[in-house]
């Protein structure tokens, strides 16, 4: 490799250009040029051998290749007057008596540029009408020779080849950037949903304990004074309550950390029975029901009505007329129906105190599985949480 960057003429630090030469911005005009003033130097006079091809000089013949090349500089720039000039010099140079093959050659490459600007359907008609221009100035300058129309086709094949590859690249270009931001729009949806679903676990995992911790505050705030015994048994629920949300925490973070870990135990209704014991040790008297025969249920479905329950229970507790609430499970055949009631006395919105995220979260996570929710009071001062969750989702949700 080093001794190749030194045959190079390049040092280690000096980087080596990998294009090929037909890309170089000089490389077109010099090849032009060179095209040009080898076509006004070599003899195709037809009155001559074919077989005899020498180089001959003419003051009037290298004139008008000079001016072609000059006028070719510009083609990129302004192809359409490259090529109508060319052309011009071609009549010119028949009306004087130097029709020669350099000014075709200079038509050649300024309709190689202007095929590539032009639409096919123009190009095709100025392509033929130049190809017949520069045959007649043939005939009329007693110089005709097949390949004074070929070369003209030529550049127009090959601009027309330039153009497809360019539109090829174009349109390669378009497709990867759009796939760029195809996966961008991914990518920020789905960091959205994580956050929508990190928030979600955090508030069912947080708020229960928080109000419990909220609750027994106050009670023993309270009672400190004159009840220090209640006071004691308040702080001793708020210590474990706080000792319980931290360890949830904890969890909910390894499980964020590794998503691939799998022993954070069931999160779905296996864990109903201590959910309603931790409930009726905070003070909240659950009284459950199940109807139907219970059976498996997809994981997301199944996760989704213990946060159900949860965040239920826990508006019980926080809003609620008195320290009861009605749990029933109703395993219909194509879904699961959980309701939860409790009493909040007539006239009393239960969550005036609250923000009502509660039930937007609910409400979301019970759509995340195809489900439908409903809440509010039934009007004789019983506040009804009630979910309906499919249970024929083929496979898991994500």
């Amino acid at each position: 490799m080093k001794e190749a960057i030194r045959r190079r003429g390049a040092t280690p630090l000096t980087p080596v250009s990998t294009r090929p030469p037909w890309t170089w911005p000089w490389f077109g005009p010099v090849m032009a040029t060179a095209a040009v003033l080898l076509s006004a130097l070599t003899d195709f006079d037809p009155a001559r051998d074919h077989h005899a091809v020498g180089l001959h000089w003419s003051g009037r013949v290298m004139g008008f290749a000079a001016a072609a090349v000059l006028v070719l500089l510009a083609r990129r720039r302004f192809p359409r007057a490259a090529l109508a000039a060319t052309l011009g010099l071609v009549v010119a140079a028949t009306a004087v008596g130097a029709f020669d093959a350099s000014t075709v050659v200079a038509v050649a490459v300024a309709v190689f540029t202007a095929v590539q600007h032009l639409p096919r359907r123009t190009a095709t008609l100025v392509v033929s009408g130049v190809a017949l221009a520069v045959a007649g100035c043939a005939f009329a300058g007693g110089r005709w020779q097949t390949q004074h129309v070929l070369v003209v086709l030529l550049g127009a094949a090959l601009g027309e080849a330039a153009r497809s590859q360019r539109e090829q690249l174009t349109e390669a270009r378009e497709r990867a950037e759009r796939a760029e931001a195809t996966r961008d729009a991914i990518a920020r949806r789905r960091v959205a949903e994580a956050r929508l679903s990190i928030a979600r676990d955090l508030h069912d995992v947080v708020g229960h304990q928080i109000a419990v911790i909220n609750l027994h505050a106050g009670a023993a705030s309270s009672a400190l004074a004159t009840r220090p015994d209640d006071a004691a048994r308040s702080l001793a629920v708020i210590r474990t309550s706080s000792r319980d949300v931290l360890t949830e925490i904890g969890d909910l973070m390894a499980a964020l950390r590794d998503p691939t870990a799998s022993d954070a135990g069931p999160a779905g209704l296996a864990r109903l029975d201590d959910v309603v014991r931790d409930f009726g040790v905070h003070g909240l008297a659950v009284r459950r029901r199940v109807e139907g025969e219970p059976r498996d249920l997809p994981g997301a479905v199944d996760a989704t009505a213990l946060r159900v329950v949860q965040e239920a229970l826990t508006n019980a507790h926080k809003h609620g007329a008195d320290a009861r609430a009605h749990l029933l499970l109703e395993y219909l055949p194509a879904s699961l129906r959980v309701t939860v009631t409790n009493r909040i006395g007539t006239g009393v919105a239960p969550l005036s105190v609250g923000t009502g995220l509660g039930v937007v979260g609910m409400t979301e996570r019970v759509e995340s599985v195809r489900g439908t929710m409903t809440s509010g009071d039934d009007g004789a001062g019983v506040w009804r949480v009630v979910v309906d969750l499919p249970t024929d989702t083929p496979g898991d949700q994500p």
